[in-house]
């Protein structure tokens, strides 16, 4: 008879299914669709990242590398715990699995979209019934990344340390609560997360030190009134710096109410960008160091780009050459819709580019 012993031989490391592999419980439905989410995410952040725009064909152009780097870098761990035998989610992976799927979809819908007109507005703003401001969303971006990042190396490591175990992991009760958990309240701290943005949004304050749900209870007339008299303020200092170069004689190049608003920011804001030219003084260039030197002995100051700051915030800029000279202030922001604002005012009713102005006159907003 033919010698066959060969076939009584059996491998050296053992081949086992884990505790519960054969049941639908928490870990194995996490092991179910573990594949599912390496490659799925990927897929889902180039449609969600930017919320289109640029980054979607950005994102189109590299998804043949992106995709399959990502999806193969998620499939790492359970490749090598399939490796080892293992066949269901243990215990002390399955938590991480949540917390990491639930902080890369956090990360995936708050970057906002570019394109050649308006900012699109981040996916998580969509979700969002109040404004989400962009802070807010770049600190979830960021933590959302990092907390992914962290939950797969802590994953990639116990999975390294299962495959020396020679018995396969026994599910705790402790551990598979812990994974309910996850399972459970994730969602809910997902939406919750997205309340928050709005909340935290309508409490930021501006120039005024007033939050945006406190601004946006104003009437709007209340609102134009107080964008008047910032105009007013604003002007009256750009008219300092005016009367010290030239009596008479400036035109406008431009005026009214700067909108501030981006959908970025998803927060209405407005600010007042005035500037004024003059043609060449007969005496020559004006002397800007010495105009900022006596400005600075009355209490302005300049800024890290060299440009002055008076009392309340305005940043204003002189330039001078054979051509001319310009004067120019950007005023800090308020909370509050430059187009209605300006609409109540009655913003661009009358001639004011085709008229001069002496030094303490100016247009209204």
């Amino acid at each position: 008879m033919t010698d066959q012993t060969w076939l009584l031989k059996i491998r050296n490391e053992p081949v086992w299914r884990s505790p519960g592999s054969g049941r639908s419980d928490i870990h194995s439905f996490a092991w179910g669709i573990w594949p599912w989410m390496n490659w799925g995410l990927p897929l889902v952040a180039i449609i969600t990242v930017g919320n289109g725009g640029w980054a979607l064909l950005i994102l189109l152009v590299i998804s043949p590398v992106l995709v399959p780097v990502l999806g193969l870098l998620g499939s790492l761990p359970r490749f090598l715990l399939r490796k080892s035998g293992i066949t269901t989610t243990p215990a002390s992976i399955t938590a991480l699995l949540f917390v990491q799927w639930w902080a890369w979809v956090a990360a995936m819908i708050t970057p906002p979209g570019a394109t050649d007109g308006s900012p699109i507005p981040a996916v998580m703003q969509g979700l969002s019934p109040a404004p989400i401001s962009g802070g807010f969303l770049q600190a979830v971006m960021l933590g959302g990344s990092g907390i992914a990042v962290m939950c797969w190396i802590a994953v990639l490591v116990l999975a390294i340390m299962l495959r020396t175990k020679t018995s396969p992991p026994a599910a705790s009760k402790r551990g598979t609560l812990i994974a309910w958990i996850a399972a459970v309240m994730l969602p809910v701290l997902f939406v919750a997360m997205i309340w928050l943005g709005g909340a935290v949004t309508a409490q930021q304050r501006d120039a005024a030190g007033e939050t945006v749900a406190e601004v946006q209870a104003l009437a709007l007339s209340v609102q134009a009134e107080r964008a008047l008299e910032r105009h007013e303020q604003a002007q009256g200092q750009l008219s300092l710096v005016r009367g010290m170069i030239a009596d008479d004689g400036w035109g406008i190049s431009q005026r009214g109410i700067d909108r501030r608003t981006s959908f970025t920011e998803a927060v209405d804001s407005y600010g007042f960008d005035l500037r004024f030219h003059h043609e060449p003084l007969a005496e020559g260039p004006v002397d800007v160091e010495a105009i900022e030197g006596e400005l600075i002995g009355q209490g302005w100051m300049k800024d890290e780009k060299g440009a002055l700051v008076d009392p309340d915030g305005n940043v204003v800029e002189i330039f001078s050459n054979e051509n001319g000279l310009r004067v120019s202030l950007l005023s800090p922001s308020w909370w509050g819709d430059s187009w209605d604002i300006s609409d109540e005012l009655g913003y661009g009713l009358d001639d004011a580019f085709a008229r001069t102005y002496a030094y303490d006159e100016w247009p209204t907003p």
